[in-house]
């Protein structure tokens, strides 16, 4: 029972995880399909997975929903900071760095010269410059850190968060909208991705709300409109790449999560444990896939089979051998490590767990 003094735990969300996995799977693909084009004519394969690029858009909702969920309470709270700051060290950078150390090894091989010591330490501290880190897809990570920072202050100071928050809402519009002079345009700082953040922070008020009675409906129309705006990228209708799209794309996010976190919070749901999983290895999964994408293509070279004729079968060869990577590293090395971290004095502090969704 919790004490009457405290507020309890936010309820652990499995459709939540599973929807981590999905976007996941969406990355892979998306990066699977563009690995086997520049070898080959797969413009079809290209165009059909294009829109798993918005996996990174569904991540962004996902992240600004979680840390609200979970850190809700600790809003205003300065003596809560050191924790805060220990749990987004501990779920972020231990598994980042090793995966950074695993690409500056394979580049040393063939693209030493791109590897000098000043990328490597803005690469290894995330930094929120507009050069991308060594390993590729960790640009993400830098607007994480930036969130991460901004919902900081809110734990600091109610006020000076909200105000930093919505400084930054108009800062992204302004950029987006072309008023913002390019003196003051930081990519990282204005990109219309740092609102995706907000929109998942939105979706936790309203699931905290307890308002929302048809969620199983509302995640459905979220599902389709995020469907719908697939299509019409892969269609070639809209600019996925475009800001425009991050509109498109992380409004139907939100409305997905807060629908499915409704849903599962009003009763006892029965969630596929194969996409749990998938969702509690989507961070190893999304940093290791391009090593796998890599490993999995070498291989198909040596075996002499004719990527071109067997197309179908080589996607879903890259597709393996990125899931084997990230699934490998998840139980071999992530798992382990997070359970030791998770597991020193400051993760002892009684209050409210990261692990409630694998923030």
């Amino acid at each position: 029972m919790t004490p009457l003094h405290e507020k309890p735990r936010p309820r652990r969300l499995l459709s939540i995880q599973a929807l981590r996995g999905l976007a996941a799977l969406a990355v892979v693909a998306y990066h699977a399909a563009r690995h086997l084009g520049k070898a080959v004519d797969a413009s079809a394969l290209t165009r059909f997975t294009q829109p798993g690029h918005a996996g990174v858009d569904l991540f962004f909702v996902l992240s600004g929903f979680i840390i609200l969920h979970v850190h809700r309470g600790d809003i205003g709270r300065p003596n809560r900071l050191g924790r805060y700051a220990w749990q987004r060290f501990v779920r972020l950078m231990p598994i980042y760095w090793i995966a950074l150390a695993a690409t500056i090894a394979t580049m040393l091989v063939g693209h030493a010269d791109d590897v000098t010591a000043a990328r490597v330490a803005l690469s290894a501290s995330l930094l929120p410059v507009s050069q991308d880190p060594l390993l590729g897809v960790a640009w993400t990570l830098q607007h994480e850190m930036l969130f991460y920072s901004a919902f900081a202050l809110l734990l600091t100071h109610r006020g000076l968060g909200l105000s930093c928050l919505a400084l930054w809402l108009l800062w992204g519009a302004a950029q987006a909208s072309g008023a913002l002079p390019p003196a003051f345009d930081l990519p990282r700082f204005t990109s219309l991705f740092n609102v995706q953040f907000l929109f998942g922070m939105a979706a936790a008020l309203a699931v905290g709300s307890g308002r929302i009675r048809r969620g199983g409906r509302l995640a459905a129309c979220g599902g389709l409109l995020l469907l719908a705006v697939g299509v019409l990228e892969a269609s070639g209708w809209i600019d996925g790449y475009a800001s425009f799209a991050r509109l498109a794309y992380g409004v139907p996010c939100a409305l997905l999560i807060t629908g499915l976190a409704s849903w599962e919070g009003r009763a006892e749901r029965q969630i596929p444990r194969m996409m749990v999983f998938v969702g509690e290895a989507s961070y190893s999964l999304y940093l290791f896939h391009l090593l796998g994408i890599g490993i999995a293509w070498q291989v198909w070279l040596r075996s002499g089979i004719d990527a071109a004729a067997r197309l179908p079968t080589c996607f879903l060869f890259l597709m393996a051998g990125a899931l084997a990577c990230g699934f490998g590293f998840h139980l071999i090395v992530e798992a382990p490590l997070l359970r030791w971290l998770r597991s020193l004095p400051p993760g002892r502090q009684k209050a409210t767990s990261t692990r409630t969704v694998s923030a």
